[in-house]
């Protein structure tokens, strides 16, 4: 297990430095309040998206959602984001976008490992721009590395890919939206709260991928 730790480390060290001369950062929170007694909770969400590691903002998004498990396996979500952007540099020229989204969120083990299957749709509404729809499926996958598994003092590897197709009859705009790839290293501060630091390849449309350096805290909470 000490060398699969070490093996991850050297792997993302060795895809950051190969990454470009400013990458960009995200700071990311992503929290769960489950409803005692039910199978209801609350999705609440807050990104800080940067042009550069930090000091040229380009993104605000915050999300929230309804969420019911249906079974152990099957969360379903249907909720409301708001994202507020900005070009590079000045004039940043910024404009809002209002999204409803729905998404059903597939989870099965894999020997050790936790594996999520997410599928998303997504209504926009950018600020003057057509209506658009988009397609999203990712594939997660949490890999335990210490006898903690994912529990409390564990620390584990985090992996997912993305891709993002656009739905729309609009012709300018291309099947293929965006392609996200994350490798990150995850630590279990308690059985409620985890953080985790990560490299991000982001490909968007036929322009050149982007490189993301992100950290995250993911927190669960009771709603008593």
């Amino acid at each position: 297990m000490r060398l699969l730790f070490l093996t991850l480390i050297g792997v993302f060290l060795t895809s950051f430095s190969f990454a470009q001369k400013d990458p960009q950062g995200w700071l990311m929170y992503f929290g769960q309040t489950k409803i005692k007694a039910t199978k209801f909770a609350i999705h609440h969400e807050l990104q800080l998206r940067d042009h550069q590691l930090m000091g040229d903002h380009n993104q605000t998004l915050l999300r929230v959602g309804l969420q019911y498990r249906v079974k152990p396996y099957l969360l379903t979500t249907i909720g409301y984001g708001f994202i507020y952007s900005e070009l590079p540099g000045s004039p940043n020229e910024p404009f809002h976008e209002n999204r409803i989204y729905q998404e059903a969120l597939f989870s099965h083990n894999l020997m050790r490992s936790n594996i999520r299957h997410r599928i998303r749709l997504e209504e926009r509404f950018v600020e003057n721009k057509d209506f658009s729809g988009r397609f999203r499926y990712c594939l997660f996958a949490d890999i335990p590395f210490t006898q903690y598994g994912m529990g409390a003092k564990g620390w584990y590897a985090a992996l997912y890919n993305e891709i993002f197709l656009n739905l729309s009859d609009d012709g300018t705009m291309d099947f293929f939206d965006r392609n996200r790839a994350y490798l990150g290293i995850g630590y279990r501060i308690s059985d409620a709260v985890g953080v985790q630091m990560g490299y991000m390849y982001q490909n968007i449309g036929k322009a050149r991928g982007t490189n993301h350096a992100m950290l995250s805290v993911h927190h669960q909470l009771k709603w008593k």
